[in-house]
């Protein structure tokens, strides 16, 4: 079944739930929780407890160990800022996020890889490294303060002394999961054909293959020498490699020429093999980094994230059991991994420790994911991909975009929406464009051709290739000429591409009026991207007046094709007063 066979039905249960409260004592505490239907929640809340009790001695780079009550599934640890995830989500003046300047994201990289350099000299892996497990705080200055960066989540931690014995729960084929360098992901494969085998049901390699027999025989079956224990430090580069590349991507303020080109090249060598051109050691990493002369003028940030819930980007399988028992789609991340959050949509944190009785309260609402993935955190399969012939996800940039990344909230991508089908426009159907992946086998010679003889398909598609930089030099300029064209022609793909160029200030100078004046357009032809951004854009008071009830209203339309859409409605609507939800609803 291909992407575009039928939409999502419902969006999935989140396996994952991270929360942020304030301690009776003042002090920022995250309460992680667990679904009811997480295999071996026991076990797995226990592994993590103990690698955080591993660092009393040393506290640096992790969160403190609060306590653990099996219960309820919740585990509590103390941790003073805001997830990444937020703070690329955060408006800083001009800028779209802090790390704008090239400066400013050196000091943030070498702050990670000092942190993963802290871990792997005690000989732990840490295996999950994502924008949302990563807290840095602002000093009394208003600046970020690199030094006290802190992760939050050791859930797929490992180390000599206390090895993983279950086969990770986490989803391969999910776009989240394209952070996990190719050594991890080789040993979770190898690690669920152990498991498979064990129970009887050789052959099989995730976890939508079992039978739900095998399933359940998960809580009790323990492998002391699973291949992910043999992973190492190089698993946690690559995956902060895969993070910073996203946000490299996004618009960056070089404070040297050298960096343009020294900055990219050293985040991709993050990524590669030692054989293939790879840092050697963390400590050379750490050099090579060092060795950019940055600007010594610190950012000040005049106002910090408000923001309580994070969406957790761990790629935990969906647990909610299907008929054929394979995996609920999920929602595909747009290009920019990480995107403008939403301002509109945040909530300040809460004041008090959440009870049992608030499971699912706190909803991750600030992800620009940031997440984020926009479509991209990612490895997308988006309709963009379909339209270029990419078989397989591909790295962009999201909420922190190309990546919500995202997101955060969800990015504000140029891709075409996190759904696998855009809804085309209410118009007969011998009026209406091609689709699109009938030009996906063209030459750029022949797909330019039939651009310039006016064909607003072929201008939407070659736009999207500038924009990419696929078979041409990248270049956002052009890649608004080409969609320009095409939304002129009343094209709603193009309108909502070049809606989100005026959203993101590529290629053109950023402006939320143009933004929402073109998503609006694509949104009336019932363009999901159009309507997802519009509503983003009503939700953050962005280029038309703040209105939550529109934003529910464009969310409402754009949910029966996008996940991503219905997602973000389910969030809103538990902002609304019943009040409020009867009027959205009315229209």
């Amino acid at each position: 079944m291909t992407e575009l066979a039928e939409p999502i039905a419902a969006v999935a249960e989140r396996p994952i739930e991270l929360e942020k409260f304030v301690s009776q004592r003042e002090t920022e505490r995250w309460c992680k929780r667990l679904s009811p239907a997480y295999p071996a929640a026991d076990y797995w809340l226990c592994h993590e407890a103990r690698i955080l009790q591993g660092f009393q001695r040393d506290q640096r780079y992790a969160a403190r160990f609060i306590s653990v009550d099996l219960d309820h599934r919740i585990l509590v640890t103390e941790a003073a800022g805001h997830p990444l995830t937020h703070w690329l989500s955060t408006p800083v003046g001009e800028q779209e996020h802090p790390f704008q300047r090239s400066s400013d994201l050196v000091r943030l990289i070498l702050a990670s890889l000092r942190a993963l350099q802290h871990l792997s000299r005690q000989g732990l892996v840490h295996g999950g490294l994502r924008p949302d497990v990563i807290v840095l705080r602002q000093n009394d200055r208003g600046e970020i303060d690199f030094d006290s960066l802190t992760l939050i989540d050791f859930g797929v931690a490992h180390s000599a002394q206390l090895r993983v014995e279950k086969p990770l729960f986490i989803d391969l084929a999910s776009p989240d999961a394209v952070y996990l360098g190719p050594a991890l992901r080789e040993a979770v494969q190898r690690d669920w054909q152990t498991y498979a085998k064990l129970v009887g049901e050789a052959g099989k390699s995730t976890w939508y293959e079992l039978s739900d027999s095998a399933r359940r025989q998960y809580e009790s079956v323990l492998i002391p020498d699973l291949a992910v224990n043999a992973i190492d430090w190089r698993a946690d580069l690559f995956a902060l490699g895969h993070w910073f590349k996203q946000i490299s991507l996004h618009r960056i303020d070089y404070y040297k020429d050298a960096h343009q080109e020294q900055l990219p090249a050293l985040i991709k060598k993050m990524q590669k093999p030692v054989l293939s051109g790879g840092f050697t050691s963390l400590d050379a990493c750490i050099k090579a980094f060092e060795a950019l002369e940055i600007d010594n003028r610190m950012l000040v940030i005049p106002e910090a994230p408000h923001t309580a819930g994070v969406f957790t980007m761990q790629p935990s399988p969906t647990l909610h059991a299907t008929q054929s028992n394979k995996a609920v789609p999920v929602a595909v991340k747009r290009d920019d991994e990480f995107s403008p959050a939403p301002i509109g949509m945040v909530k300040r944190e809460r004041q008090h420790a959440p009870s049992p009785s608030s499971r699912g309260r706190f909803v991750g609402i600030g992800i620009g994911l940031i997440i984020v993935a926009t479509g991209g955190a990612v490895f997308l399969r988006s309709h963009e991909q379909q339209a270029n012939q990419v078989k397989q996800p591909i790295v962009a940039a999201a909420a922190v975009n190309d990546p919500a990344p995202t997101a955060p909230p969800v990015p504000m991508a140029d891709t075409a929406t996190a759904t696998p089908n855009i809804a085309a426009p209410a118009v007969d159907k011998a009026a209406q464009a091609p689709d699109p992946t009938a030009l996906s086998g063209l030459s750029l010679a022949d797909l330019t051709a039939a651009a310039e003889h006016g064909d607003p398909t072929a201008q939407t598609q070659l736009g999207l290739r500038y924009r990419k930089g696929q078979g041409v030099p990248a270049d956002n300029g052009k890649a608004v000429e080409w969609y320009r064209r095409a939304a002129d022609q009343k094209h709603a793909e193009a309108q909502a591409y070049l809606g989100f160029m005026y959203m993101t200030g590529r290629g053109v100078r950023k402006d939320f009026a143009e933004a929402a004046r073109y998503s609006k357009l694509a949104a009336e032809q019932n363009n999901a991207t159009g309507q997802l951004n519009l509503a983003l854009l009503y939700l953050s008071g962005r280029g038309v007046p703040l209105s939550k009830i529109e934003g529910y209203r464009w969310l409402k339309k754009a949910s029966g094709t996008d996940s991503t859409a219905a997602e973000r409605l389910a969030e809103v609507k538990r902002t609304l007063s019943p009040a409020e939800l009867a009027q959205a609803e009315a229209q």
